[in-house]
């Protein structure tokens, strides 16, 4: 890891665990991100960004959460946001807001699972045109940071089908942010539920759509973000085990070992799949996140066991690592990355489309 980002690491861990026991919006943490010029990484370059590359990008996101996973959530979902600014095909909208984003003069997330992974009956984000506009109604389940955000980007469905893509600003009258959500881990995220009644969206505001998949155009590297980040919590692990290992018997030891060369094989195979993405090269993603979420929940267990008493206790690092650990059993998890990661613990074969027509 290069000498900054090492330096980066080091100064969000020294404060995680505290933001982790408060709960409070890690505004010092933040200042290191600013510092370390973590704002532009996704911005183009015409905008004042650095835009860095799938490998560069693994990179950056790994020494975050490896230091704070809570701060790499919020840049992120941050990322996120600016990403579908920058891919939308509206200059007038990018020449604005980019620059701004880029020099973090202001704040942004994504309310998108409604989309995705939080599809629940009834609590849908739905959109009617409304003039040149759109009248928005229902819910973003989940929005990091949403209580910071001077407006969050989020997709919504309209009466047939077709989606669209819009900035929201926190402002509009009928957009309301609930409190923070009690979380196992992350509460320093201030992730919250968004609801929206009757929120009128005028054309300026819009990214995409109405089309058939608004959110299908994004950048390479949004494959791998959370197995990224799951790295970087993964050597945060293998950090306390190592530490924890040294006054270990031998049994324990080798065992220590044995978890280090599963890290490590994870974090060559994650390596290897961003050099193919820079060569524009198709990645096995599913994979990769089950291979990342077997690692953490390992790791979580090898690590608890070697803390012993200690890492039960909520102050400390370990404990906090270790539930953070289970955020990725949720994070984005399709389907399909669910029923295999709990395959592998379970130790039952992954049914295949042809078993489950039977």
């Amino acid at each position: 890891m290069e000498p900054a980002l090492r330096q980066l690491t080091k100064n969000l861990a020294r404060l995680a665990t505290n933001y982790d026991m408060t709960g409070e919006w890690p505004d010092d943490a933040i200042a290191h991100l600013t510092k370390a010029g973590a704002w532009a990484w996704v911005i183009p370059e015409q905008y004042g960004g650095i835009q860095l590359d799938p490998v560069s990008m693994v990179r950056g996101y790994e020494a975050v959460a490896a230091g704070s996973l809570a701060c790499l959530l919020i840049l992120s979902q941050r990322d996120g946001a600016c990403e579908f600014i920058a891919s939308c095909e509206r200059a007038d909208v990018k020449d604005h807001w980019l620059p701004l984003l880029c020099k973090h003069k202001l704040m942004t997330s994504i309310g998108i699972s409604q989309l995705t992974t939080s599809q629940r009956r009834g609590a849908a984000l739905k959109a009617r045109a409304h003039g040149d506009g759109f009248i928005l109604n229902g819910v973003m389940p989940w929005v990091t940071a949403a209580e910071k955000c001077d407006f969050i980007v989020t997709g919504a469905m309209m009466e047939d089908g077709q989606q669209i893509l819009a900035m929201t600003p926190t402002t509009l009258k009928g957009l309301h942010v609930d409190p923070a959500m009690r979380l196992m881990a992350l509460e320093s995220s201030r992730t919250s539920e968004v609801y929206l009644k009757d929120v009128h969206i005028g054309p300026e505001l819009v990214l995409r759509g109405p089309e058939e998949n608004a959110l299908q155009r994004r950048m390479p590297v949004k494959s791998l973000v959370v197995s990224s980040a799951g790295l970087g919590l993964a050597g945060a692990l293998i950090n306390k085990i190592q530490r924890h290992s040294r006054d270990a018997s031998n049994e324990l030891l080798m065992l220590a070992e044995d978890a280090y060369a599963r890290y490590t094989a994870v974090r060559e195979r994650i390596y290897k799949a961003a050099q193919q993405l820079r060569q524009d090269a198709d990645i096995p993603k599913t994979e990769i996140r089950v291979a990342v979420n077997e690692l953490l929940m390992r790791l979580a267990i090898t690590s608890m066991t070697f803390a012993k008493g200690s890492g039960f206790i909520r102050q400390r690092d370990a404990q906090r690592l270790v539930r953070e650990a289970m955020f990725f059993l949720v994070w984005s998890a399709t389907d399909d990355v669910r029923a295999k990661t709990l395959s592998r613990f379970l130790d039952t074969p992954f049914p295949d489309s042809k078993s489950l027509q039977a």
